[in-house]
């Protein structure tokens, strides 16, 4: 078919190179030119409709096994998204990574610090994974250290390092800058971390999934010693010293029961109760300002008390100097107070005389003026025999 096109074109070329060389003596050049461009045309115009008609073969023969293809394609298609017999389809995978979003929220890992934390606590970061980063200007994120924890001392490895809202983004990262005031401890460990990071939307959920399938060693390898023992109790028999938050009752179908049915329990096993780390975080954050400002209130009164003691020195100071010169005043007023007893004793001796010789002197008196009474009664009564009648004149003295 090919070859045959080719030997017609050949023809036509040739006629139409023939034509004008036998009609120039007898036609116009215009004539000859427009005679020798419908050749050249007509040759071109075959040219492309035979080039038409065996690219539509070449691709008509294809056809058949492209759509054989197309329904096989179909078909695996079908299988990957819906899924088939015991394997699950992108649909229901896309389902589950949903509901894991849900919880978990967003993470970006392998953030990298990208300059010196400022005195508020703010820093710069790197993501370089996904791109765009997909940060939201004024997003609350939760930033924690990549690696494994320490069990043995939490606070050496790798730790929750805080609550941050996004300030700036740009690119390549973005400022972030924490949500709650920063302490001494906080800011050490930050300015210490080398990263990477690991940024969550939403706080990490606690599950009894996260630890399922581990034993009592691998949970103390993991765990902090105050901590593990819920861990490892979890799911075994509850003991009559165990509270109503850490238990849960089973019916005779191990059918979890609710807590006003709890009496048809069979059985009672040991629960350890889920932690929500945001509000634990914030609570206990909050109790930590409280703590600091009693804390400073207590050194304030540590301050005051210390000068009030100092001052109570100074006052002891100068009260044992007022007691000293007390005590020798003290000296000197016992002494005249001897000196005065002394005195008193002798005045009260001479008083104790004086009173004596007045009562002497009293009875004395007594005794005299009775004599003297006697003597003059004596003498009246002389006078009386003397003495002439009344009426009577006595010229002459007797």
């Amino acid at each position: 078919m090919t070859l045959v096109l080719q030997i017609i074109l050949g023809l036509a070329l040739l006629a139409g190179l023939i034509a004008p060389f036998v009609g120039n003596k007898y036609w116009h050049w215009s004539h000859l030119v427009l005679v020798l461009s419908i050749a050249l045309a007509a040759v071109g115009f075959l040219f492309l409709a035979a080039e038409t008609v065996r690219v539509h073969h070449v691709l008509r023969s294809k056809l058949p096994k492209l759509e054989k293809n197309l329904e096989s394609l179909l078909k695996q298609n079908e299988r990957l998204l819906n899924g088939s017999g015991n394997e699950q389809g992108l649909l229901e995978i896309e389902h589950q990574l949903q509901m894991l979003s849900r919880q978990r929220g967003r993470v970006w890992r392998g953030v990298m610090p990208a300059g010196e934390v400022t005195d508020q606590g703010s820093v710069s970061i790197e993501i370089s994974q996904p791109q765009p980063h997909g940060l939201e200007q004024n997003a609350v994120v939760y930033a924690f250290e990549a690696g494994e924890v320490n069990p043995a001392d939490p606070a050496v490895g790798r730790q929750y390092l805080g609550e941050f809202r996004v300030a700036e983004i740009s690119e390549a990262g973005a400022t972030l800058e924490p949500v709650l005031i920063i302490d001494q401890r906080t800011g050490q460990r930050l300015v210490e971390s080398q990263g990477p990071w690991s940024l969550y939307e939403t706080m990490p959920a606690d599950s009894h999934k996260l630890y399922a399938g581990l034993d009592e060693e691998q949970l103390r390898q993991l765990l902090p010693e105050s901590t593990v023992d819920e861990f490892i109790r979890h799911g075994t028999p509850a003991t009559p010293d165990d509270d109503e938050w850490h238990k849960i009752g089973l019916d005779e179908n191990d059918q979890l029961v609710g807590p006003e049915n709890l009496d048809q329990a069979v059985k009672f096993l040991y629960n350890r109760p889920l932690r929500d780390y945001a509000y634990l975080f914030s609570e206990l954050a909050q109790q930590r300002v409280v703590l600091q400002a009693r804390r400073q209130a207590v050194e304030q009164d540590i301050v005051k008390i210390e000068i009030a003691l100092k001052s109570a020195k100074q006052l002891g100071v100068f009260r044992d100097q007022q007691k000293t010169a007390f005590s020798a005043d003290l000296v000197g007023m016992k002494g005249d107070r001897q000196a005065i007893e002394g005195l008193r004793d002798l005045v009260l001796g001479q008083l104790d005389k004086a009173r004596q010789l007045i009562d002497k002197l009293l009875a004395r008196n007594s005794q005299q003026a009775a004599q003297l009474t006697k003597h003059q009664m004596a003498l009246l009564e002389h006078i009386n025999r003397t003495a002439p009648a009344p009426g009577s004149v006595s010229l002459l003295a007797p």
